[in-house]
């Protein structure tokens, strides 16, 4: 078994939504801090001290910095995938919702009859699927997958970018509670909506795409996310497990306590025991999930991201770093888009490698 990578990153200003770090829609043209991240001219937040809670150093199976991915990953390949919409129909209280996932189909994907693995992934509080897949136009993301692909980094894969808005695209931000209620929501539409849309258009490993078909595949699906996709990403392990085997919440930590509220961002022994009992509770244990969590020693919430992982590995018997969570940090890594595919480019690769 590949050494996993756990990349912890980092609670962020979703919770302050007008004060948002994370990326605007590349298609909508809007303004936000976050546009500045691709370029490198967003100021790292002072927030993150780098001062790691005691014992998680000692757990850390590897560190990067953020300029060791190799630059040329993020330019267009002489390989290139190709991108498609995938529209799917959503029934709210106010009637009918048409939105649309983005689809990544690697190279060859038409020359073969071959099945693919699935890695489903989501926007920070300002973006949309667009950001990081688009049809009209190569993104970072995509290039990232072609190059990787191409240079036998990565095995060929598909990967979807989805949104959980309750509309199709950011218009603005969400108060909290709205974020919590639909981020709770969120999980069951994933799996009794976006799965099945999405996959029956593709050669997946699902032979049918009843919550049947869809368990028993499983182990050759991915989840992962951004900030406070990163959010939607834990609420996914917490509820959906059953889809999943492989999750990937990036620059977030869970907010969940007891009560379904948020108190568990400040309270770390809460978050981490419901974490636990949630596993438990879904019918799992150890060998049944694979979580990667990130951080970067620059992110505003790298203090708070760090205490929440070292509470979750108090319990090894269901959180074990080296069997089926790893921890690293990345060195200088702040809150942006940049960061975020200097995480994938180091987690990607361990993805999909055991069962």
């Amino acid at each position: 078994m590949k050494k996993l990578l756990c990349v912890i990153l980092t609670l962020t200003l979703i919770l302050f939504p007008l004060l948002s770090l994370a990326e605007s829609p590349e298609d909508e043209g809007l303004a936000s801090p976050g546009d500045q991240a691709e370029t490198g001219e967003f100021a790292p937040s002072p927030g993150g001290t780098g001062d790691t809670p005691e014992g998680l150093n000692s757990l850390t199976d590897e560190n990067f910095s953020v300029d060791d991915m190799p630059e040329k990953y993020t330019e267009p390949s002489d390989q290139p995938g190709r991108v498609e919409k995938v529209r799917y129909k959503v029934y709210t209280d106010e009637g009918t919702d048409v939105r649309t996932a983005t689809v990544y189909l690697p190279a060859g994907y038409d020359d073969t009859e071959d099945r693919y693995n699935v890695m489903y992934f989501f926007h920070a509080a300002s973006g949309t699927p667009l950001n990081y897949l688009n049809p009209d136009k190569d993104t970072s993301f995509k290039n990232l997958l072609d190059n990787m692909i191409a240079d036998g980094l990565l095995e060929p894969l598909i990967v979807v970018a989805a949104t959980y808005y309750p509309t199709q695209g950011f218009t603005k931000f969400m108060p909290l509670e709205m974020q919590v209620a639909t981020l709770a929501e969120f999980p069951t539409q994933l799996v009794e909506v976006i799965i099945p849309a999405v996959e029956e258009n593709y050669r997946t490993y699902a032979d049918s795409l009843d919550i049947e078909g869809i368990t028993a595949s499983r182990d050759h699906r991915a989840v992962a996310g951004f900030s406070l996709g990163g959010v939607a990403t834990w609420n996914v392990f917490q509820q959906q497990m059953r889809a999943f085997r492989w999750f990937l919440p990036i620059s977030e930590a869970s907010w969940s306590d007891e009560e379904g509220g948020t108190s568990g961002i400040w309270d770390s022994d809460v978050s981490a025991q419901v974490l636990y009992d949630a596993v438990i509770e879904q019918g799992y244990v150890k060998n049944d999930f694979r979580l990667f969590v990130a951080t970067g020693t620059e992110d505003e919430a790298f203090d708070i991201a760090t205490s929440q992982m070292a509470s979750l590995l108090e319990y090894d018997d269901m959180f074990k770093p080296g069997e089926n969570v790893a921890c690293s940090m990345m060195n200088g890594g702040t809150h942006t888009i940049t960061a975020v595919y200097t995480y994938l480019y180091h987690i990607m690769p361990s993805l999909f490698s055991a069962r």
